[in-house]
């Protein structure tokens, strides 16, 4: 999701962070097990408007992980790869937000832009001198999020947040000669919709654990391919997701301008599998 930089009105800058990781199983014609870590940094400024608070940053960001796709096919014997995979980027992000009193509402949206790099390896395709296949691609990647939301306060301490935001990304094609074969991989997009609702509620000054629901729908997501200018069959994420996470959120001292989220969540339909995060905010 996007990320929340606001802090008390009027401060400068806010460095804050946020650290990921999990694994998952992507269902295409076939499937894809994927393990990954990402961490991102980024620095911003919240500013009060007349009727509103104005939060902007920048921000950087990288992860790193690794895959084993398996493809099935009717006449012929599977087929298993693996490989590594890793990105870096940087970004902005903005989010407008009302007054909360009995409920607030919100906008935000982020750019980013970056490289990610990938290798794969295959004992089951060999090349022309009966080794393993192997080829390494590094292509540009490009996205955006814009989203909206609505924060009712059920009381001092319960809350709810309404949201749903879409998210795209392109991950740009790359060529790349497997035993003399031209294999060239066109650009790929990711069109996702996130919709659901989060019910917070705050035990004291320190702590508030939450619990959310979304459902997340994939519109794209397919990977297409060309051997000598032949097309590839396309693997494809389109498709929905449940997802479920359970956090805490937590203040070590009111004095402190410190504050730490700690979340778990959990994936089913096209993607299934668990993920963490850490996200931090230092408020200066």
């Amino acid at each position: 999701r996007g990320q929340n930089i606001a802090g008390a009105p009027g401060q400068n800058l806010m460095p804050f962070s946020a650290i990921g990781g999990g694994r998952s199983r992507y269902k295409t014609d076939s499937h894809v097990d994927a393990d990954g870590f990402s961490l991102l940094l980024g620095l911003g400024r919240r500013t009060p408007l007349d009727a509103a608070d104005l939060s902007l940053g920048a921000f950087l960001e990288t992860g790193w992980g690794s895959y084993a796709s398996y493809n099935s096919f009717d006449s012929l014997p599977s087929v298993k790869g693996e490989g590594d995979t890793s990105y870096y980027g940087a970004g902005l992000l903005g989010r407008y937000e009302t007054p909360a009193g009995p409920g607030g509402a919100y906008g935000e949206a982020s750019v980013r832009i970056g490289r990610a790099k990938t290798d794969f390896h295959s004992q089951d395709i060999l090349n022309s001198e009966g080794g393993e296949t192997a080829y390494n691609t590094s292509a540009p990647y490009y996205g955006a999020h814009a989203g909206a939301g609505y924060v009712w306060n059920l009381s001092g301490q319960a809350g709810l947040d309404f949201s749903s935001k879409f998210i795209w990304t392109r991950q740009a094609g790359d060529s790349v000669n497997i035993s003399g074969d031209e294999i060239r991989f066109e650009d790929s997009d990711s069109r996702r919709l996130r919709s659901g609702a989060r019910f917070s509620y705050a035990v004291n000054e320190y702590i508030a654990p939450y619990a959310g629901a979304y459902c997340d729908y994939e519109f794209g997501g397919r990977a297409r391919a060309t051997a000598n200018g032949d097309s590839i069959v396309a693997p494809s994420l389109r498709g929905g997701t449940g997802v479920g996470e359970l956090g805490l959120t937590f203040k070590p001292s009111t004095t402190m301008p410190v504050s730490l989220d700690l979340g778990l969540q959990g994936y089913a339909g096209k993607r299934e599998g668990l993920a963490g995060s850490l996200q931090a905010k230092f408020e200066f």
